[in-house]
């Protein structure tokens, strides 16, 4: 579709290794959020708040048992999705995209992404409903507008709110040449629906 196109071209202007396009900001969130598994980095965030905010041992385990659960179900739907679907990573559609008669895709086999691929299907993108899941949770018992500062692989980053940082988790993965704004979309999609 000429939807999917233009996801697909977003991908392959800022995802590129070589990307002229991606700014530097860009880079870093594509790097950040590459650099730890994001279940982990959900529940370091909720674990954060339980210490800074001294909550109780009830407060904590209700939690870290409702963002896990979320997370949990969040990822058995998006793996459910992904091989429903099939639908191929960028790299592949990037590669191989003048075989796939969409005119407006031209492909380029010589296209690689900033990031190593994983071997499984693009849509929905797992950062994108993991982030979304963990996001929703967390703001139903801290509120919507809670600031956090996420600390990974010694490089921080601050968010206004949960979900600035579940948005720029999913974003990221586009940067990064893994996912289409798509696969993103329907994640937060996906990721919304378990959580609530």
């Amino acid at each position: 579709s000429a939807a999917y196109a233009k996801a697909l071209n977003e991908v392959k202007s800022l995802g590129q290794d070589s990307s002229t396009t991606r700014t530097a900001d860009q880079t870093a969130a594509a790097k950040f959020w590459a650099s730890a598994p994001i279940w982990n980095t959900w529940n370091q965030v909720a674990q954060n708040l339980a210490v800074t905010r001294h909550a109780s041992l009830e407060r904590t385990a209700t939690v870290f048992a409702n963002l896990d659960l979320a997370l949990a179900d969040a990822t058995i739907g998006l793996y459910d999705a992904k091989y429903h679907f099939l639908i191929w990573r960028p790299v592949t559609a990037i590669q191989l995209g003048d075989s796939i008669g969409n005119p407006g895709i031209t492909g380029n086999p010589n296209w690689t992404p900033l990031a190593v691929t994983a071997a499984d299907p693009s849509y929905p993108g797992a950062h994108s409903t993991i982030s979304q899941a963990a996001a929703t949770v967390l703001a139903a018992f801290y509120g919507h507008h809670q600031h956090l500062a996420i600390t990974l692989s010694g490089t921080t980053r601050t968010f206004g709110s949960f979900q600035a940082a579940a948005n720029e988790a999913g974003l990221s993965r586009i940067f990064a040449g893994q996912h289409t704004r798509l696969d993103h979309q329907a994640g937060q999609l996906l990721g919304a629906q378990v959580a609530d």
